[in-house]
C-alpha cells in the first residue's frame, strides 16, 4: 500500500479527486468511505505554482493591487500586472489598477489607501524584509477596520547572517501582532482556495487578511490544482460595492446604515420650508406609522402613497431619496473610511486617556469575532466547491499517539511520512494550521487530547507555533482545574512537546528527516529541540576539524543532541512511479523546460504531478536543477530533493566538471546529455567514475545537440534557449519506454501537440509548429551512446593523460583572504575547510555547523571559481592584428583577460624553463639571451616590412654566433613553446617606445584565461582590428588556452615604466590595468551573467582606487618612516635633557600610535597593507552576483545589508573609519608640529580635544579606504532614494556608485523609475491594454546635482574614455560626495545578446536615450560652467547623424545616413521589440524626426517610421508606436534641459557675437588701410553690438571691442587666429581615412576631438576614426588636451593623425 491509499477516518485535508474527475469527495464518518458529490463549483483543472494559483483569483476579484517586487513574491503581482496589461477585467467587469511605488513600505501604505476608499478587493503581495519594511504601516492597516484587503505571502526567511532568498516563516511570525488574520496554505491548491476564503473572512471581519504560502516549496511549486472559478468567485464574494447586512453588533453600531426612515427624515428637516404645512405635518405622520414597512418596502409601494404630500417640483428628489436609501444596519460589503460623500477623519491623534480604549474595542468588539468568521467562510467555500476547510486540519489524529504538527507545505510531506509510518504500525497523526491568527487554540487542545508526544515542525529560528502550542495547552491545562478561559477543552495530561527546526532558507527536508523526528518521539530521550537536515559533529573530519569540534563539544555539550540521527529514506512512492532531473545552469532555460516538461507529461501518461525548480540566487551561470515527479496517485513530498529518479536529464555538456549528474540514477534509468560531438568523443571525455556508472547501472544513455537544433530554428538568441528545453522534451518523450509506453509515434506526437496548443496556441499556429518542428527533430536528432559496443568497452585513456583542470592557476594570480589577527573570521584556510570544501563535494546541507558560517567570505574566494564551464565558444587572439588598445581588458567583466607587457628577455627566459633541460644546459643557454634579444630588437627595427615575433626571433637566432648545434636546436625549442604564445608587437608599447628611447619597447600579450571566460564574446565585439575573433571551444583550442595561461603566470608583471605616469594629468589611466594587482583588484569568479555591464563597470573602479590608494599608502609609509625615525631622534634629545614633562610623554604616545600606524601601512596583518575601499552594497544584483556562497570577487572590505539602506550604511562605515582614523591624523599633526618645537599646549591641547574627520585635508582623507555605496537604480532611484538624498545633503566624500540597468534585473526585471517609457517589464506590462510603461523616468543625476554640493556624473563603459574620467574624478574627490551614474546593459531584461553591453551602452548615449555629462560643484559661479555634456556626439545638435550599412538593390553594400534617435536605440532591443512592425507600404509614412516637428493636428494624417535593416540586410521601414514617440520627445526635452543647464545657449550666442565681432574688426580694418572718415559710424555700430549682446561684463567683450576701435592694423592682425593663417592643428584627411585598423587610441583618449565614422572602402562597410567635424572651431586647447593629442597620434597604429602643436 502507498501513502496515497491510506484514508484516515477523521481526515480533514483537501479531499483531491482523481485525475480527470468532474465530482469532489467529501469524507463521511466511517473509516475509509468517501461518498462522491455533485457539486456546484468543482474547479478548473490545472497544473500550476502557489504564485500563479493565487495570482489566479486575483485576476478574477481584485480591483487594484499595489505591490513592490520582492522574491519569491514578485511573481504573483507579475502574473496579476501581465493579466491586466493584456486587457483582462474581474468579474464585476471593472479593469483593475496596478501600481509599483518605490518601495515595500509605499506599497502598503498605497494599498491600505486605495482600501480605504472601500468598494474594492485591493491586495498587496510581499515577503521576508518587505513586511518587516513595511510592518508600521501593516499595523496601521489592520487598525483601520479596513474590510476586502488580502496581503499575498510567499513567505520566506528574513536576513540575519546573510541574504537569502528561499523559505521561512520569520516574516509570518513578524506579522503576528499587527492583528491580520493570517491563514496559511500548504500547497498550491490550498493557497489558492485560501486566498479567496481570506477575501471572504476579511470582508465579514473587516479584519485585513494575510493569505501565507511556503516561498519556493510552494510559490514556485507546480502540482494539479482545480482553479476557483469565476462564477464561484463571484457567487461565494459578492460585489465588494454591494450592501449586506452588518455580521455583528459592534459593526452595525459602527457602519449600520440609518435606514430610509432616518434619510427621508432627514431630507424633510432640509426643506421643511419648500412644503405645505398640513401635507408636511401629514407625511411626517405617515412615515412613522410605516416606518418597519418602509424599510421592507423593496418594490417602493408606499413611495407612490407619499408623492400626494410632496411638492411637485420636489418629487424627483423625493424619489431619489427613497430608492438610494439603504435598508437600516446594512453596510457596503467593503466599508469605505474615506468616502466624499460621508467625510471624516481617520488616523488622528490619541492621547493618554482613550488610546486605550481604542486598543481595546478592536480586540474585543472586532478581533475576537474573526474565528467565527473564518469558519463561515471555509464552510461556505466547502458547500461551493467540496474542498473542505477547518482553521486546523488533521490526519489519523483520532486514534493517534504521537502527532506531528506544522504549518504550511511541510505537512504534505508529514503526512506522506505519516502514511508511510502507520504501515509499519505505528500510530502517527498529522496536525496541519491553516488559520494562524488568531490562533485556534480550542481546535489544537481538542486534537491533542490523549497524545503522548507532540513534535511542532517549525520553519524559523524564532518558535512561535511552539509557544502558541504551548499556551494553548497550558490554558486546557488551567481550565481542567478551573474555568479560565472560555471555548477551550480542559486538558487533564500535558503531552510532551518537541520541537524540530527544519527547511530555513530553503534547506533540504528529505522523508528520513522526519521518521528520525517520530522515532525521537518514541525514544526515551524524547530531545526537546534539534535541527532537521542540519548537524554539529561529523565523522571522518580533518585532524584540523577535529580538534575545532572537540573544542565545541566540551564548550557546548547542548549540540550533541540537537542533530537526530537518521537511516535510509522510505520509498514513499508506488512503484509506477517517474521521477525526473534537470541538471542545468541557470540561463539555459531549465526552469520554463521543466514546467514545459511537466504539463506535457502529466497529460500524455495521464498521471499526477509535482514539479519544483532549485536554483541559487544568481541571475544565471549557476548550477540549476528541476525535479518532476510523474504518479498515479497524488504526490505528497513538497520539500525534498529527489535523492533516487528514473530519468537525468542535462542541457548542461559540462555537467561533469562541477557535479555528479547520475548520482541517485537508478539501474536501468535513463540519461540524456547536450553534446555537438560523437557518441564515441562523449563517452571518451566522460570522468572514469562517470563511465564506471553507466556500465554498472546499465543506464541508457543518450546524446543531443539542443543547442545545435535550436539555433536552427529559433529566430532570436533569447528563444533559442526556450527551444532548447523542447528539443529535450522530444528526446525524452521519443526514446523512454516509460514513456512511450508502446504509443507509436505518431499517436505520442498527436497528444504531445495537443499540449502544445494549450500552452502556446493563444500565440498563434506559427507559435505552435514551429515548437512541434522543433520537438521532432529533436527525436530525431538524438542518438544513444551504445558503451556495450565493443569500440567503446576496448578504448582506453592514453597513458599519462590527465584531466586535471589546472583552476589554481587561475586562482593564484588573485589577492587571497588571510589574516594574522583572526584564526577564522576572513581566513581563507578556514573558510576552505568549514564551507568551500562542503559545497564543492556537495555535503554543505548536512555539513558541520561551525562558528562564523554564513557570516563571512574571506577575500578573493571567487579566483576559486571555474566560469568556464557552460561556455560554447571562446575568443581567440591573432597578434599580428593587435593594436595594443586594451579595449578587450577594460571590457571584460570576468578578469579573463590580464593583458601584459613582457620583456623580450623575460620571455625568452620564461621559455627555457618550459622545455625540459639540465641546469647546466639552462646555464650554458642562458648566456645566449641578452644577444638573442637585441638581436630581435634589430629585426624588429631593420626589416622593412612589420614583421611578427615569431619572425623576427627566427632570424635573430639564425644570425646568432657562438652557439654548438645542440643549444641552438635547444633555443628553437624554447622559440617554438614562446611563438606558442601570443606576443603581439605593437605600435604604442613597442614601436613608439622604441622611438624615444632604443631598447625600452615591450612586447604585448593577450591572454584568455579559460577558467575564467564565460564566452559572452563581448571583447571580440569592442575589437576594432579584429584581432579577436570567435572560435567553438574545442579540446585542442581549450588545452592551448590554458597551456598559455600556465605560461603567463610565469612571466614577470608588466614593466612599471608603463604604468608610473597612468594617474599623472594627461596620463593614459587605461594602463592601470596592466599591474596585475590593479587588474584582480575584483576577482573573476563573481556569479553574473555573461557580459554584465555592471561587473565591468566595479571592476574598472576597483582597479583603479587600487592603483591610487596603493600609490597614496606607499608614499605615506615612506613618510611615516621618516617621521619616526625623527621621532625616535627627538626623544633622545629630550630624555638626554632630563625633560621628563608632559611634552615627551605627548611624543612618545605620538610615536606608538605612528609606530602602529607604519605597521598597518607596509605590512598590517594580511601582508597586503590597508585595503583601498570599503563597499557598501545595497541588495539586488550586485549584491547577489558578489556575494553568492562561496565565492567573494572582492579582495577589499564588502559589506551588505538590505535593499533600502546603502547610503545611511556607508555614511556610518565612513564615520567609523574616520573615527578610527583621527587618532592617527591626530598624531601626525601633532608629530610636525613637535618636530618644529611649534607645539602650543594653550592653543593646540583644546584644538586636538575636538578634532575630527572634518577638520581632515584632502591628502589625509585618501589615506582611509575610499568608501563606496554601490547600488542598483531600485536601490538609488526608488527603495533608497530618500537615505540617498540625506547622504548627499552632508560634505561625507562617500563615493556613490549607481549602477543603472534600468530594471530591477535579480527579480526578474521589473520597473523602477530610472526605467524608460515603454519599456515592456515585469511590473509594467505590453498587452492590448497598455504598451508597457506609462511614466517618464526620474532624472537622479540631476536630482543630485541640485542638492549641496556634489560632484555628479552620468557616463557609460561604453565610451571608455568618459568613464575612466569620470572615475578618477570621483575617487580623487574628498571634499564632499560624488556620484556616478552608471549605464549597465542588462543581457536579459534589456533583450541584447551577451556580447551587446558596450555596443548598447554607446548606443544609448549616442541616441540619446542617456546622454553622458558631468557636474562639477567646483567648476565656476555659473550653472554652465558646473555642467559638461564633453563626451556626447554632436552636442549642440539635437540629433547625431551615423550611417547604417546595407545591401542595395543590386547586391552592393551601401550607406544611408540617419539621425540617431531614442526610437532607432529602441528597435534593438527585445524590451521595446513589440513597439515596432515592418511594413513594405510607403504611403503615408515619415521618418520620426520629422514626425516630431508636426503639431498633434499635422501628425494625424502621417504615420512615423526609422529605417532598419532586415536578417540579410535589406533596407526596411520599421513602424514606431504612440509610446515610443512618446519616449522620444520625452529623451529630447532631457536633451535640450541638458543643453541648456551646460550653458550652451550662452555660449553659442557668444560664438555667433564672435563672427559679427570680427566682421567688424575687418571692415575697421579695411577703412583704416583706406583712410576713411566714417570711423565713428562703425564704432557706434560695434558698440551696439556689444550692448545688444547681453554678454556678462566678465567675459571681457565690451572692453575688447573698445580696444580693438583704438588698435593699430598691427594689433589686429595679430588678433587674427592662427587657424587662419594654417591648416587645422590636428586632422585625418579623408584620403588617409581608409586607412585607419580602429586601433582607437585617438576617439578613446581624446574622445572630445575624434570620434568614429563608417565608410565604405572597396565596397564594404568599414568604421574608422576621424576628427569630429566642426570641433576645432572653437574647442579650448588646454595642455591636457595636447597632451592626450599627441599620445594618441604616437599610438596611431596606421600613422594618419596629422598634428601642428599650437602654443
Amino acid at each position: 500500500m502507498n501513502e496515497a491509499e491510506v484514508t484516515a477516518p477523521d481526515r480533514r485535508t483537501v479531499n483531491r479527486p482523481k485525475k480527470k474527475s468532474v465530482t469532489s469527495k467529501k469524507p463521511k464518518a466511517s473509516p475509509n468511505q468517501n461518498l462522491e458529490v455533485e457539486v456546484p463549483f468543482p474547479g478548473i483543472e490545472a497544473v500550476m505554482h502557489g504564485n500563479g494559483a493565487v495570482a489566479h483569483v486575483m485576476e478574477q476579484v481584485c480591483d487594484g493591487v499595489i505591490g513592490y517586487p520582492i522574491t519569491p513574491s514578485t511573481e504573483i503581482s507579475e502574473i496579476f500586472e501581465a493579466y491586466r496589461a493584456s486587457g483582462g477585467i474581474n468579474v464585476w467587469g471593472r479593469r483593475p489598477f496596478f501600481f509599483e511605488p518605490e518601495g515595500e513600505h509605499s506599497a502598503q501604505s498605497g494599498a491600505m489607501g486605495a482600501a480605504l476608499t472601500g468598494g474594492k478587493y485591493i491586495s498587496n503581495a510581499s515577503s521576508s524584509q518587505g513586511i518587516l519594511y513595511g510592518l508600521e504601516s501593516h499595523f496601521v492597516t489592520a487598525g483601520k477596520k479596513i474590510g476586502g484587503f488580502v496581503l499575498q505571502i510567499a513567505a520566506r526567511v528574513v536576513s540575519r547572517n546573510s541574504l537569502n532568498v528561499m523559505a521561512g516563516h520569520d516574516d509570518v511570525y513578524a506579522l503576528l501582532p499587527s492583528g491580520y488574520t493570517i491563514l496559511f496554505g500548504s500547497n498550491p491548491q490550498e493557497a489558492a482556495d485560501l486566498a479567496a476564503i481570506a477575501y471572504r473572512s476579511s470582508t465579514l471581519a473587516l479584519i485585513p487578511a494575510a493569505n501565507a504560502m511556503d516561498g519556493f516549496s510552494t510559490s514556485h511549486m507546480q502540482s494539479e490544482v482545480r482553479l476557483p472559478e469565476p462564477e464561484m468567485l463571484k457567487h461565494f464574494l459578492g460585489d465588494p460595492r454591494d450592501r449586506i447586512q452588518c455580521p455583528s453588533v459592534a459593526q452595525e453600531i459602527l457602519f449600520g446604515a440609518r435606514g430610509r426612515f432616518w434619510q427621508l427624515k432627514h431630507f424633510l428637516e432640509h426643506h421643511s420650508l419648500e412644503f405645505e404645512a398640513l401635507a408636511f405635518k401629514e407625511l411626517n405622520i405617515f412615515l412613522g406609522e410605516n416606518e418597519l414597512q418602509l424599510e421592507q418596502d423593496s418594490e417602493e409601494t408606499l413611495l407612490e402613497t407619499t408623492l400626494q404630500w410632496v411638492p411637485l417640483e420636489l418629487q424627483g428628489n423625493w424619489k431619489r431619496q427613497w430608492i438610494h436609501a439603504h435598508r437600516k444596519g446594512s453596510r457596503q460589503r467593503v466599508p469605505a473610511l474615506v468616502d466624499p460623500h460621508s467625510p471624516g477623519l481617520t488616523g488622528g491623534v490619541q492621547n493618554q486617556p482613550d488610546f486605550q480604549a481604542g486598543i481595546a474595542d478592536h480586540i474585543t468588539h472586532f478581533a475576537s469575532e474573526v474565528p467565527r468568521f473564518v469558519v463561515q467562510a471555509m464552510k461556505e467555500y466547502t458547500a461551493l466547491t467540496g474542498r473542505e476547510y477547518r482553521p486546523v486540519q488533521t490526519a489519523w489524529t483520532d486514534d493517534a499517539e504521537w502527532v506531528l504538527l506544522g504549518m504550511g507545505s511541510v505537512t504534505d510531506d508529514a503526512e506522506a511520512v505519516a502514511s508511510y509510518l502507520r504501515r509499519q504500525g505505528h500510530r502517527v497523526g498529522v496536525v496541519s494550521v491553516k488559520l494562524f491568527h488568531p490562533f485556534p487554540e480550542a481546535d489544537i487542545v481538542h486534537v491533542l487530547q490523549g497524545k503522548k508526544a507532540v513534535t511542532v515542525l517549525e520553519r524559523s529560528g524564532t518558535t512561535a507555533l511552539t509557544q502558541l502550542v504551548n499556551q494553548a495547552l497550558y490554558r486546557g491545562v488551567e481550565n481542567h482545574r478551573a474555568k479560565r478561559h472560555p471555548g477551550i477543552p480542559g486538558l487533564a495530561g500535558f503531552p510532551l512537546v518537541n520541537t524540530g527546526i527544519f527547511g530555513l532558507g530553503g534547506h533540504d527536508l528529505q522523508p528520513r528527516h522526519l521518521v528520525a523526528a517520530f522515532e525521537n518521539m518514541i525514544s526515551g530521550r524524547n530531545v526537546p529541540f534539534f535541527y532537521l537536515g542540519s548537524r554539529f559533529f561529523t565523522d571522518g573530519a580533518s585532524p584540523e576539524m577535529s580538534v575545532i569540534q572537540e573544542q565545541l563539544k566540551k564548550a557546548y555539550p547542548e549540540t550533541v543532541s540537537m542533530t537526530l540521527e537518521t537511516g535510509d529514506n522510505p520509498h514513499l512512492l508506488p512503484k509506477e512511479a517517474l521521477r525526473v532531473r534537470f541538471h542545468s545552469v541557470g540561463g539555459y532555460g531549465t526552469i520554463a523546460s521543466g514546467k514545459l516538461l511537466t504539463d506535457i507529461l502529466a497529460a500524455v501518461l495521464g498521471l499526477h504531478s509535482k514539479s519544483a525548480p532549485k536554483y541559487g540566487s544568481e541571475k544565471s551561470g549557476a548550477p540549476t536543477n528541476f525535479y518532476l515527479t510523474l504518479s498515479p496517485e497524488p504526490v505528497k513530498i513538497t520539500n525534498a530533493q529527489l535523492e533516487e529518479v528514473e530519468i537525468v536529464i542535462s542541457p548542461d555538456h559540462k555537467v561533469f566538471e562541477h557535479t555528479n549528474p547520475l548520482n541517485g540514477l537508478v539501474p536501468g534509468g535513463t540519461y540524456i546529455m547536450q553534446s555537438g560531438q560523437s557518441p564515441q568523443e562523449v563517452w571518451e571525455e566522460l570522468p572514469d567514475q562517470a563511465r564506471r556508472t553507466l556500465l554498472e547501472r546499465r543506464i541508457h544513455f543518450l546524446i543531443v545537440d539542443a543547442f545545435g537544433v535550436a539555433r536552427r530554428h529559433a529566430p532570436s538568441p533569447d528563444l533559442q534557449i526556450r527551444m532548447m528545453g523542447v528539443v529535450f522534451i522530444g528526446a525524452l518523450c521519443a526514446h523512454d519506454v516509460r514513456i512511450r509506453q508502446g504509443v507509436s509515434r505518431e499517436a505520442l506526437l498527436d497528444k504531445i501537440q495537443q499540449q502544445v496548443e494549450k500552452k502556446f496556441g493563444a500565440k498563434g499556429p506559427e507559435v505552435v509548429e514551429s515548437n512541434m518542428r522543433v520537438l521532432e527533430e529533436g527525436m530525431e536528432s538524438t542518438r544513444e551512446v551504445d558503451y556495450l559496443k565493443q569500440n567503446y568497452l576496448e578504448w582506453k585513456p592514453a597513458a599519462g593523460e590527465s584531466k586535471a583542470s589546472g583552476l589554481e592557476v587561475s586562482a593564484n594570480m588573485g589577492i587571497h583572504g588571510h589574516s594574522a589577527d583572526y584564526q577564522g573570521l576572513g581566513d581563507t584556510d578556514y573558510f576552505n575547510a568549514s564551507v568551500a570544501k562542503p559545497f564543492k563535494d556537495g555535503s554543505i546541507d548536512e555539513s558541520p555547523v561551525l562558528p562564523g558560517i554564513g557570516l563571512f567570505m574571506p577575500s578573493g574566494s571567487a579566483s576559486w571559481k571555474d566560469k568556464g564551464l557552460f561556455r560554447l565558444s571562446v575568443p581567440e587572439f591573432d597578434p599580428d592584428l593587435c593594436t595594443g588598445c586594451l579595449e578587450c581588458t577594460l571590457i571584460c567583466p570576468d578578469a579573463a583577460i590580464p593583458n601584459s607587457l613582457h620583456e623580450i628577455h623575460d620571455s625568452l627566459n620564461a621559455s627555457l624553463e618550459a622545455i625540459k633541460l639540465s641546469e647546466r644546459q639552462r646555464e650554458n643557454l642562458h648566456r645566449f639571451l641578452l644577444p638573442l634579444t637585441q638581436g630581435i630588437r634589430d629585426e624588429f627595427r631593420n626589416s622593412e616590412s612589420s614583421i611578427g615575433f615569431a619572425e623576427a626571433s627566427a632570424r635573430a637566432l639564425d644570425q646568432l654566433e657562438g652557439l654548438q648545434p645542440q643549444a641552438r636546436n635547444q633555443l628553437r625549442q624554447a622559440l617554438a613553446r614562446l611563438n606558442a604564445f601570443p606576443l603581439a608587437r605593437t605600435r604604442s608599447f613597442y614601436d613608439a617606445m622604441e622611438q624615444k628611447n632604443p631598447g625600452s619597447g615591450a612586447l604585448y600579450s593577450v591572454v584568455i584565461d579559460p577558467w575564467k571566460c564565460t564566452g559572452c564574446m563581448e571583447c571580440v565585439d569592442v575589437c576594432g582590428p579584429g584581432a579577436l575573433v570567435k572560435q567553438p571551444e574545442e579540446r585542442e583550442r581549450l588545452q592551448e588556452m590554458r597551456h598559455n595561461f600556465r605560461f603567463l603566470s610565469k612571466l614577470p608583471d608588466s614593466p612599471a615604466r608603463f604604468i608610473k605616469d597612468a594617474l599623472k594629468p594627461g596620463g593614459d589611466s587605461k594602463r592601470l590595468m596592466l599591474e596585475r594587482d590593479n587588474y584582480y583588484a575584483m576577482t573573476g569568479g563573481h556569479g553574473a551573467c555573461r557580459g554584465c555591464g555592471e561587473v565591468t563597470a566595479i571592476r574598472l573602479i576597483t582597479s583603479a582606487n587600487r592603483a591610487m590608494r596603493r600609490q597614496h599608502y606607499l608614499e605615506h609609509a615612506r613618510q611615516l618612516e621618516g617621521l619616526t625615525e625623527k621621532l625616535r631622534d627627538k626623544i633622545l634629545k629630550l630624555e638626554n635633557v632630563k625633560e621628563q614633562g608632559s611634552r615627551l610623554e605627548r611624543i612618545k604616545r605620538t610615536m606608538t600610535v605612528l609606530d602602529r600606524r607604519l605597521y598597518q601601512f607596509e605590512s598590517g596583518p594580511t601582508g597586503h597593507g590597508p585595503a583601498s575601499s570599503v563597499f557598501a552594497n545595497a541588495t539586488g544584483c550586485s549584491s547577489v552576483y558578489g556575494s553568492t556562497f562561496p565565492f567573494n570577487p572582492y579582495t577589499d572590505p564588502w559589506v551588505n545589508s538590505l535593499f533600502q539602506d546603502s547610503a545611511p550604511l556607508a555614511k556610518g562605515i565612513f564615520e567609523g573609519l574616520s573615527a578610527t582614523n583621527t587618532e592617527e591624523i591626530k598624531a601626525l599633526r601633532i608629530a610636525a608640529l613637535e618636530l618644529q618645537d611649534s607645539y602650543d599646549e594653550k592653543v593646540h591641547d583644546e584644538y586636538f580635544k575636538y578634532f575630527s574627520w572634518s577638520d581632515f585635508s584632502g591628502k589625509e582623507l585618501a589615506l582611509q579606504p575610499a568608501v563606496i555605496d554601490l547600488g542598483g537604480d531600485g536601490a538609488t532611484y526608488d527603495i533608497g532614494f530618500g537615505a540617498l538624498s540625506r547622504l548627499l545633503s552632508t560634505s561625507t566624500p562617500v563615493k556613490v556608485v549607481v549602477l543603472n540597468s534600468g530594471t530591477y534585473s535579480n527579480t526578474g526585471g521589473q520597473t523602477s523609475t530610472a526605467s524608460y517609457m515603454a519599456q515592456d517589464s515585469d511590473l509594467s506590462r505590453f498587452g492590448r491594454a497598455q504598451s508597457g510603461k506609462q511614466e517618464r523616468r526620474k532624472e537622479l543625476g540631476l536630482i543630485a546635482a541640485f542638492h549641496p554640493r556634489v560632484l555628479v556624473m552620468q557616463t557609460s563603459a561604453g565610451l571608455m574614455g568618459h568613464f575612466l574620467r569620470c572615475v578618477n574624478l570621483m575617487l580623487g574627490t574628498e571634499a564632499h560626495p560624488a556620484l556616478m551614474d552608471v549605464y549597465t546593459p542588462c543581457q536579459a531584461e534589456h533583450g541584447i545578446a551577451d556580447a551587446a553591453a558596450s555596443r548598447q551602452a554607446r548606443l544609448a548615449v549616442e541616441s540619446r536615450m542617456n546622454p553622458v555629462f558631468i557636474h562639477d560643484p567646483d567648476g565656476g559661479e555659473s550653472l554652465g560652467k558646473r555642467f559638461t555634456l564633453e563626451g556626447n556626439l554632436d552636442p549642440t545638435e539635437d540629433w547625431t547623424r551615423i550611417n547604417i550599412e546595407y545591401i542595395d538593390q543590386d547586391g552592393n553594400t551601401a550607406l544611408k545616413e540617419i539621425p540617431l534617435t531614442p526610437a532607432d536605440f529602441a528597435a534593438t532591443e527585445g524590451r521595446f521589440r513589440k513597439h515596432f512592425k515592418s511594413t513594405s507600404g510607403e504611403e503615408d509614412l515619415i521618418p520620426v524626426v520629422e514626425y516630431l516637428q508636426l503639431s498633434a493636428g499635422e501628425r494625424s494624417y502621417q504615420i512615423p517610421f526609422i529605417w532598419s535593416v532586415d536578417e540579410d540586410k535589406h533596407l526596411i521601414r520599421l513602424l514606431v508606436s504612440d509610446a515610443v514617440i512618446g519616449l522620444t520627445e520625452e529623451r529630447l526635452r532631457n536633451w535640450q534641459m541638458l543643453r541648456f543647464l551646460s550653458g550652451q545657449p550662452v555660449r553659442e550666442m557668444e560664438k555667433s557675437h564672435r563672427v559679427e565681432l570680427q566682421e567688424w574688426k575687418e571692415r575697421y580694418q579695411g577703412l583704416m588701410n583706406r583712410h576713411e572718415k566714417n570711423l565713428d559710424t562703425i564704432a557706434k555700430g560695434m558698440s551696439e553690438l556689444a550692448a545688444s549682446s547681453r554678454m556678462p561684463s566678465s567675459s571681457g567683450m565690451a572692453d575688447g571691442l573698445m580696444n580693438s576701435m583704438v588698435s593699430t592694423p598691427e594689433t589686429l592682425q595679430e588678433t587674427v587666429p592662427a587657424s587662419a593663417k594654417a591648416g587645422p592643428w590636428v586632422s585625418i584627411t579623408e584620403e588617409d581615412m581608409p586607412l585607419c585598423s580602429n586601433c582607437k587610441s585617438c576617439y578613446q583618449d581624446a574622445g572630445e576631438l575624434f570620434e568614429t565614422t563608417t565608410i565604405l572602402v572597396d565596397g564594404a562597410a568599414k568604421e574608422v576614426a576621424r576628427v569630429i567635424p566642426g570641433v576645432l572651431d572653437d574647442l579650448e586647447i588646454t595642455p591636457e588636451l595636447l597632451a592626450k593629442t599627441e599620445r594618441a597620434v604616437a599610438d596611431c597604429d596606421s600613422e594618419i593623425i596629422r598634428f601642428q602643436p599650437r602654443q
